[in-house]
């Protein structure tokens, strides 16, 4: 029997047999062809991984974790290794039994030579000949009948147990090798020669594949196309998929009236969904809009309905379904038939989301229906041409202080566009496991109609309407399978994502999730919106310092829907000014040389900076006398004996665990294990101990939680009365995250009536005066992972060795080509299936040539940098320690070719330069291991002076490469902490103790210099008063109570005749007070409530309502002609008339003119 893989038969004939059958079957049975062909990939991925020492095994086994291991991918050309994946992914949809065609097994076979082919060359140990191209005259037309179902399942489950056997048997040979080269030298020098032999022959095979291996641009692209759509679930099986004959094209740019689109993919009733229109892969896509524009237009006039648009040039794809969006978007992926049979539902059945009403028994506040209204007003619009209902924008950021309900706003907005048909599948991520699972059960609480699935839990549910997540578990499940290699989200899956806590570095970590799924965004954030960086309104596409709407503690504060706090700044001798060793007593000097200095003697000059003190160095004294201030002056519970709920801020888990030592020995008959607890990531249970704390239902200790980071951010603690800041925060989002863990109301806190009125923050280390100076704090950028940095050090040092400067030394040449080369080799040893490297697929397909890299551009070098570096990822073998070392030796290289004066260089680089020194000497004194051993010479150079002051790179280099697998030896040394008991003090004459509200005081003068400030003052003192409460609730009182009141307040030597006097009119009494306290924010809501309820109103006239509402709670009246003026004037500048019609404002003043009723009754 011919075959085309002849060459594997003598050697390999497992693999041999299933080739042959796969070749076999191609043309009369496709689908058996496919599978025989995956089975064969299989058997030769696992001979080469029990055979190959370059490859080790995983813990997972299957086909697709093999083939994703970096160093199998290492071994193969990109583009060789693309087509071997498509061996695997064709494989799977005939397995999975999506459509497969004669097509695709025409592509797989010829892919699966070129593999096998590439595969003898490398491993086998004759003498194989030359290999002839693939012959298609071999490929047998008929013979061979299709394999039934039932005869085609036999084949898959005989693989298996074919599988396990040939695994079973190379591990028992791999064992029987190991064992024979463990006991016979011979024998393991052959094995060593073999595998040397190996990676020649992999060279050559290398080479060949990339001389002599005939590939089609044209028709890659639209195979890639054609798996991303069936990856969606097309199957492109139908005569009408691809290239389909349309009609009615404008003679202009055909003179017969006819076109040929791509591909047209159809609903089940046989109308057109979408069509897709490939462009060449030179070609930018968006030049496909205009044909894809024209194509619609023919569909829809052949068809009556309009299609969705995609064109694509098999690295960049675009959206855009014209009837409800104006233009296109970049999508990564294309949608499932059932996504785009909702979108075209929704065409249809889709309501004005500014109009419909929003349920409030979720969100009732007015802020809260503002911002919801904010978000569906920038959702949607009006087509300027024919008023039809459009979408406008698909990313929102919502700016609200921490309690003030941003999950609330979520799960009613969420709800809004559930019912109004703009969303199906919704979800919801957030940094932290507690706060996945915390929102999770408030979506299920308040809206129950609506199933719920929380990914870190439960199993996997792809029809839960509310999936919840972290971050890192999504990009898990978009990357993995829900089975065997079938995506389970695709790019449509979800319609809304909502981010909780959006801020720049999660956008820069885990940006391949905004990228990937094309949904509407709704960010929420509690970081005070002058703080937000730049970059989170940009990716929210909105300008700097304008979110889609806010609302700030401040006036959470005013309005009453937060407390808020008050400050004490607590300094300590210590923590400001350090340990100054000559300030000590002689028992205490005693003690700093055994504890710090090892029992060396003391200079007297030592100093311990404040900023270390908490880090590795943790003072008794202080800890006792900063712990019992909080105790003695925090808030306390409602029987004043015992210490309200309180967080303290610990500056690492080593200082959490300090400090509560502290506490069990300030009272060791009071505070116990369960009383005080460490509650930080790593410590067991650590959720449980957060939901006990915070539990709002019954009193659960502990009473008091030490945390490092783990309740800095969104955790809910009503209760929560006292905050200790016992480390420095420079980021203001993060401060504020942390305040507001005191802010939240909690009614009946102290007894019935009793409710908490603000909250204490004890601040030891000047965070208050920090933020005073540096208004926006300083925010710390996302870090770069070494890789990334040893990249762009690499990069950077390449480029440096081109300049003309260096152009004429041969030596400094080659190594810039060196560098080049091994960034290059990064770039296209990628893995193309990763999700984050398809996204940026065109960029690395850009630089796979290695002719573009002798030519960069600095754009082109910020495409690298920013684009390419962060998809880098480091060998399974490589370690931090010897990235760091080629971060170092990199960094010296830039700064001995910057530094051509051996001595300056001597002397300025004397700390890193050291730094290698010192590595040195740890790796010298681990001779005894064999590899340290092997290369002591080596290692001693960098302890020479003389080796510093030589020229040029070789030398720097040669250490680099090999000492850098070496450092892995030293010994981690762990960070050394001492406790120590010197007497520190509290600087009680510094202590500022700040008033929320009152760090600029309005200058009101003296309050007693007559009787009208008088009569105020004790009016605010009596506020309490059951007459002057009814006033301000609005509520009519009777002569006789007004008289009685009269009598309390002139009954403190104020003269009625005299104020009225002062005042200029008759007093009336009833005004008076309503001018100065206002009327109650709750009469005032219930004035508006049937208003509010009868009208749909926009964001903006609820934030006019709003201000009307400050009014009346500050001054109790207000003058209708007002509502023409500033500050009503700055919502449209005609005031009411502008913001509401006339039946709206008519009954406006209608309300206002009742506040104007007198309130006194007989």
């Amino acid at each position: 029997m011919e075959t085309n893989f002849q060459f594997l038969a003598e050697e390999w004939s497992d693999f041999y047999q299933r080739c042959v059958k796969a070749e076999q079957m191609v043309v009369t049975d496709p689908r058996t062809s496919l599978t025989y062909a995956r089975m064969a990939l299989e058997l030769a991925v696992n001979w080469m991984f029990t055979n190959d020492e370059e490859l080790s095994l995983p813990y997972d086994t299957s086909l697709n974790s093999l083939m994703k291991q970096r160093e199998f991918q290492e071994q193969f050309p990109h583009k060789l290794y693309s087509e071997i994946d498509l061996i695997r992914k064709a494989g799977n949809l005939a397995i999975h039994n999506k459509p497969v065609t004669k097509t695709d097994a025409e592509k797989i076979i010829e892919n699966l030579f070129y593999f096998s082919r590439w595969f003898a060359q490398s491993y086998t140990t004759k003498t194989l000949g030359s290999i002839p191209m693939f012959n298609w005259e071999i490929i047998p037309t008929e013979g061979l009948e299709a394999l039934s179902k039932v005869d085609y399942k036999k084949v898959q489950d005989n693989f298996e147990s074919d599988l396990e056997t040939f695994k079973d048997k190379l591990e028992q040979e791999a064992e029987k090798n190991t064992a024979l080269a463990n006991q016979n030298e011979l024998f393991k020098k052959q094995i060593e020669a073999l595998q040397a032999q190996i990676e020649v022959n992999k060279k050559a095979a290398n080479t060949a594949d990339t001389t002599n291996h005939p590939r089609n641009e044209y028709e890659t692209r639209k195979y890639f196309i054609d798996v991303s759509l069936r990856e969606a679930g097309w199957d492109l099986s139908g005569s009408k998929d691809k290239e389909f004959k349309v009609q009615f094209m404008p003679s202009s740019t055909n003179t017969s009236e006819t076109g040929y689109v791509d591909y047209v993919l159809w609903d089940d009733d046989g109308l057109p969904l979408a069509l897709v229109e490939a462009k060449k892969t030179m070609e930018n896509a968006s030049k496909g809009e205009n044909q894809a524009q024209l194509y619609a237009d023919c569909i829809e006039k052949m068809f009556g309905r309009r299609p969705v648009m995609y064109y694509s040039n098999g690295f960049e794809t675009y959206l855009w379904d014209d009837q409800f969006y104006k233009k296109s978007r970049i999508v990564h992926g294309f949608y499932t038939k059932k996504e785009l049979q909702t979108l075209m539902f929704r065409r249809v059945n889709r309501e004005d989301i500014r109009e419909k009403a929003i349920d409030t028994t979720i969100t009732d506040r007015t802020y809260q229906l503002r911002a919801i209204r904010s978000v569906a007003e920038h959702f949607a619009g009006n087509d300027k041409s024919n008023n039809k209902l459009i979408g406008t924008h698909r990313a929102a950021l919502l700016v609200l202080a921490t309690g003030t309900g941003k999950t609330r706003i979520s799960i009613a907005l969420s709800k809004l566009l559930l019912e109004a048909n703009w969303a199906k599948r919704i979800l919801f991520l957030a940094d932290r496991k507690s706060l996945v699972s915390q929102a999770k059960n408030n979506f299920v609480k308040l809206m129950p109609e609506h199933s719920c699935v929380n990914l870190l839990k439960e199993k996997d549910n792809i029809e839960a309407r509310i999936a919840f997540s972290t971050y890192p578990t999504m990009m898990g499940l978009i990357d993995g399978s829900k089975e065997k290699d079938k995506r389970f989200y695709g790019v449509g899956h979800f319609d809304l994502i909502i981010i909780d806590e959006a801020h720049r570095s999660i956008y820069k970590k885990y940006q391949a999730i905004f990228d990937y799924f094309d949904a509407l965004f709704l960010g929420l954030t509690a970081t005070p919106k002058n703080s937000i960086d730049k970059n989170t309104y940009s990716i929210f596409g909105l300008a700097d310092k304008t979110p889609t709407d806010a609302y700030t503690f401040e006036e959470a504060v005013a309005n009453k829907h937060l407390v808020p706090y008050n400050t004490i700044e607590v300094p300590t001798k210590f923590l400001r000014s350090g340990i100054h060793y000559d300030e000590l007593s002689d028992e205490e000097k005693e003690e700093f040389e055994d504890e710090i200095l090892d029992g060396e003697k003391a200079t007297g000059q030592e100093v311990i900076p404040s900023n270390e003190l908490n880090n590795w160095l943790f003072n008794k004294d202080t800890a006792l006398k900063t712990l019992k201030f909080l105790v003695d002056n925090g808030i306390k519970k409602r029987g004043g004996d015992e210490i309200g709920k309180t967080i303290i801020f610990a500056r690492n888990k080593k200082h959490a665990h300090f400090l509560k030592d502290m506490f069990l020995e300030l009272d060791p008959e009071f505070y116990g294990n369960d009383y005080v607890k460490v509650i930080t990531h790593g410590e067991p249970k650590a959720e449980e101990f957060i939901q006990r704390f915070c539990d709002e239902e019954k009193e659960r200790l502990p009473q008091i939680a030490i945390s490092v980071d783990m309740m800095d951010t969104g955790i809910d603690a009503p209760s929560c009365v006292n905050l200790m800041f016992y480390k420095p925060v420079k980021s203001y989002a993060k401060f504020w995250q942390m305040i507001g863990r005191g802010s939240r109301l909690r009614p009946n806190l102290f007894g019935e009536g009793q409710d908490k009125e603000n909250f204490l923050i004890f601040d030891l280390y000047g965070n208050f005066e920090f933020f005073r100076e540096n208004p926006n704090g300083i925010e710390t950028g996302t870090q770069k992972s070494l890789t990334e940095i040893v990249f762009g050090l690499k990069l950077q040092l390449a480029l440096y060795l081109k300049e003309d400067n260096f152009k004429n030394d041969s030596e400094l040449q080659e190594y810039s080509e060196r560098l080049l080369n091994e960034l290059h080799n990064s770039i296209i040893e990628l893995n193309k299936e990763r999700f984050d490297v398809k996204m940026k697929i065109e960029s690395v397909m850009d630089f796979s040539n290695r002719e573009v890299w002798n030519h960069l551009d600095k754009k082109e070098c910020k495409t690298i940098l920013d684009v390419l570096a962060p998809l880098v990822r480091p060998t399974k073998e490589d370690s931090d320690l010897a990235r760091f070392y080629d971060k170092m030796m990199y960094t010296l290289m830039l700064k001995r070719i910057e530094t051509p004066n051996t001595e300056e260089f001597l002397a300025t680089l004397n700390v890193p330069i050291t730094k290698v020194a010192i590595i040195s000497k740890k790796l010298l004194k681990k001779t005894t291991i064999p590899e340290i051993k092997h290369k002591e010479d080596l290692v001693k150079l960098p302890l020479s002076e003389d080796f510093w002051k030589k020229n040029g790179l070789n030398h720097l280099e040669k250490i680099r490469a090999g000492i850098r697998e070496l450092v892995k030896y030293i010994d981690p040394v762990d960070q050394k902490y001492v406790t120590t008991n010197f007497e520190d003090a509290i600087l009680e004459e510094q202590i500022i103790t700040t008033v929320f509200g009152e760090g600029n005081p309005e200058p009101y003068g003296n309050p007693f210099v007559n009787n009208k400030h008088r009569l105020e003052e004790i009016i605010r003192e009596n506020k309490n008063n059951l007459t002057i409460k009814r006033i301000q609730e609005g509520e009519p009182i009777t002569e006789a109570e007004l008289k009685s009141l009269e009598k309390m307040l002139f009954a403190n030597k104020i003269n009625k005749e005299e104020l009225e006097k002062e005042i200029g009119h008759k007093l009336n009494l009833v005004d008076f007070i309503v001018s100065l306290i206002g009327l109650s924010s709750e009469k005032v809501n219930e004035a508006f409530a049937k208003f509010t309820n009868k009208y749909q109103l926009s964001a903006v006239q609820i934030e006019f309502l709003d201000t009307i509402k400050l009014f009346l709670t500050t001054n109790g009246k207000i003058d209708p002609e007002k509502l023409y003026d500033s500050p009503f004037k700055n919502y449209h500048n005609l005031g009411i008339d502008g913001v509401f019609n006339e039946e709206q404002a008519d009954n406006i003043f209608t309300i206002l003119k009742e506040f104007d009723t007198p309130q006194t009754g007989n």
